[in-house]
């Protein structure tokens, strides 16, 4: 059984070597040839210098490359950290000093700009180069792709499965970035979790519209391998949910139904809601990440594709593919967000650490394989979210203590085990296919000195899911008002953090019992704000 993320595609190989790997466009590539170029990739990195641990940064577009790249690191025993092309130069700076990547495997369109901050990264060493050659006045070690996996092989160690095998970061409006860290045990458990509750077959061809440097786009990717199905790669499908490029790469792909299963956003799925489905009748399952759907978008759906199974996955906290709810249970089960995922625990814990009872209220925690190593070079968010879990009567022997993590959430579990979640202390907004930290808002608003308190809440919205709604209160005697504010806010966010609707408020935000900003009141009363909104 495959303990490394390369090893889901290498077992897939031994098994049926001319199996379809990868689709894109006219492109076919088997698992032999896969397997192949992720050798060619690990042997590169290796010649580098690049050891075990050693963050690897991949700022590629969607493609065979991206891929190889992925599971090339993986066989070199270094963490990959992907990087969304779309972030700006100072961004991806940010991340590469975060990380201290040794090498950056990057595109040639788009260095000219980027070289200029690669001197501000020094553990950086080496820049392998796709597509293209390097400006000649790089300040770093340069290599062009085909020199870069033609270099001699040589035998490198085997790297743990309890290794960091992935740093998967967001970056916050002030560049600032933050980067979950992942082991191998995490990326394989966690394919072979999404595969499984999917029900994913060695026949399938799936498409991910999600972007591969997310833990959702990264998770569909190795589930459909550990499946030995075939990945269909389309760089306008993994861009912006809801914009037209999205949206007519999404048509015109399940135009061709040959497609049997999708994995997309809640807005990308309410796009797919409004377009002729009769050519993806061949669709087994759809799966929804990191948030509800719209229930008029599901119920189109559902009757437009009656053999299709759907898939509701939710987010708890910065726990990405928490829980499952199969939409015929929204009736059945108002409330819930479903139950774990296969190779997945969710415990509800009295304050002495023993387990709620069915109907009881506690505090939620995670544990099991799918628990991450914890935030990058954050001990303070990780002392907060990622303790030892209480000892069970059977482990009260054993010298270590499983570590779970903590969301900051209260639930309670139903006799069958779906979980109802009580409230949360910091609700991630899903808005665009993004996941959104209200406190990461917050922070930058407050940072324009206008403000002396200030709330972001995520506010559903017909189209986008969720779009993101700023409250505040002046700074005194700062002159402001909603647009003054909402100015400030948009040269500082960037485009998928930026509000849908700023409020200037004279009187004090609502607080709730413990003091805080009551960020449930202030939902509550923005909720009907976009419901007239059309689709």
């Amino acid at each position: 059984m495959a303990q490394l993320a390369h090893e889901l595609v290498d077992e897939a190989a031994a098994r049926t070597p001319a199996a379809l790997a990868l689709r894109h466009g006219a492109e076919r590539i088997s698992y032999a040839a896969l397997a192949g170029a992720a050798s060619a990739v690990g042997a590169g990195l290796r010649a580098c210098g690049a050891g075990t641990d050693e963050r690897v940064a991949l700022r590629l577009e969607v493609s065979p490359a991206l891929v190889a790249a992925l599971l090339g690191a993986s066989a070199a025993g270094c963490a990959v950290v992907p990087i969304d092309p779309a972030w700006g130069d100072e961004r991806c700076a940010a991340v590469l000093r975060d990380c201290g990547a040794g090498v950056l495997i990057t595109e040639a369109a788009g260095l000219d700009s980027l070289h200029a901050v690669l001197g501000a990264c020094p553990m950086l060493r080496t820049v392998v180069v796709h597509g293209g050659t390097a400006p000649a006045n790089m300040p770093l070690r340069t290599l062009e792709w085909e020199d870069f996996l033609s270099v001699p092989r040589r035998a490198a160690g085997v790297p743990a499965a309890a290794a960091l095998a992935a740093l998967l970061y967001r970056v916050d409006a002030g560049g600032e970035a933050r980067g979950m860290a992942m082991s191998h045990r995490n990326l394989v458990a966690g394919a072979q979790s999404t595969a499984r509750c999917a029900g994913l077959g060695t026949g399938d061809r799936v498409l991910a519209a999600l972007p591969l440097h997310s833990d959702y786009g990264l998770n569909a990717l190795l589930a459909t391998f550990a499946a030995g199905a075939t990945a269909v790669l389309d760089e306008a499908c993994t861009g912006r949910a809801g914009t037209g490029q999205a949206c007519a790469a999404l048509e015109r792909l399940l135009g061709r139904g040959d497609l049997t299963g999708l994995f997309a956003s809640p807005a990308a799925l309410k796009t797919l809601a409004g377009l002729d489905l009769e050519r993806a009748a061949d669709l087994r399952y759809l799966v929804c990440a990191g948030g509800a759907l719209e229930r008029k978008a599901l119920d189109t759906l559902r009757g437009a594709l009656p053999r299709t199974r759907i898939h509701l996955l939710y987010d708890i906290g910065d726990a990405c593919r928490s829980t499952s709810l199969m939409p015929s249970m929204l009736d059945q089960r108002p409330g819930s967000i479903g139950r774990a995922l296969p190779y997945s625990e969710w415990r509800v814990l009295r304050p002495d650490g023993r387990e709620c009872g069915a109907g009881e209220t506690g505090e939620l925690v995670r544990c099991g394989a799918l628990v991450t190593l914890g935030y990058w070079n954050d001990p303070q968010r990780n002392t907060e979210h990622f303790r030892a879990l209480p000892a069970m009567p059977a482990m009260a022997g054993l010298a270590r203590r499983e570590i779970g993590y903590y969301p900051g959430v209260a639930a309670r579990k139903d006799p069958d085990g779906f979980l109802y979640l009580v409230e949360t202390c910091n609700d991630i907004i899903v808005t665009q296919g993004y996941r959104v930290s209200p406190r990461d808002v917050e922070k930058i608003v407050v940072g324009t000195g206008l403000v002396a308190e200030a709330a972001a809440v995520g506010v559903a919205h017909p189209v986008l899911g969720q779009v993101i709604a700023v409250l505040a209160t002046p700074r005194p005697g700062a002159r402001l008002d909603s647009s003054i504010l909402f100015g400030a806010c948009r040269a500082r966010l960037p485009q998928h953090m930026l509000p849908a609707m700023v409020d200037v408020r004279r009187a004090p935000l609502p607080r709730a019992r413990d003091g805080q900003i009551d960020r449930a009141l202030l939902a509550g009363e923005l909720a009907p704000l976009f419901a007239e909104v059309t689709p």
